[in-house]
């Protein structure tokens, strides 16, 4: 069992983080209940796709960290690829840290994908006519204004 001050480390960090998610408006954040305790897996509880696992500690262990996450994934009815780890840099300070995610590769690759996709793709015939009448409207409406 970890001493107290090592727990409030932990939540002080998933804190953080759930509040950085809120902060780039991914809808609402908050540590998992529980957290810690295995009752409900990962260290987040938010609207992401990804079930996270959040580490604040000196040695980095990061394969032991991976392994976690992927198998809380798996347990947590989660997509067994759809984890991330997010830890600190131990080497600086809780104030102001270097914050790194890992995720899987292929999941990675699909969200840079996700993120080249065009916002807005070429119109189709249905929205050219929708276009073309809500520029029509607004003449009508500029033309109204100027009488």
């Amino acid at each position: 069992m970890k001493p107290r001050s090592a727990q409030q480390k932990g939540k002080r960090f998933e804190n953080l983080i759930n509040h950085e998610i809120e902060s780039e408006g991914l809808g609402r954040a908050t540590r998992t209940p529980g957290s810690g305790s295995g009752k409900l897996k990962g260290d987040s509880f938010n609207n992401l796709d990804f079930l996270l696992e959040i580490k604040n500690q000196k040695t980095i262990k990061i394969k032991e960290w991976i392994d976690q996450a992927r198998e809380q994934a798996r347990a947590g009815n989660y997509n067994a690829n759809k984890w991330a780890l997010i830890f600190r840099d131990p080497r600086t300070p809780e104030t102001k840290p270097d914050i790194y995610v890992t995720i899987d590769l292929w999941e990675f690759l699909t969200l840079l994908k996700k993120a080249q996709e065009p916002k807005i793709k070429e119109p189709d015939r249905e929205m050219t006519w929708k276009i073309k009448s809500l520029v029509e409207a607004a003449k009508r409406v500029i033309k109204e204004l100027e009488k």
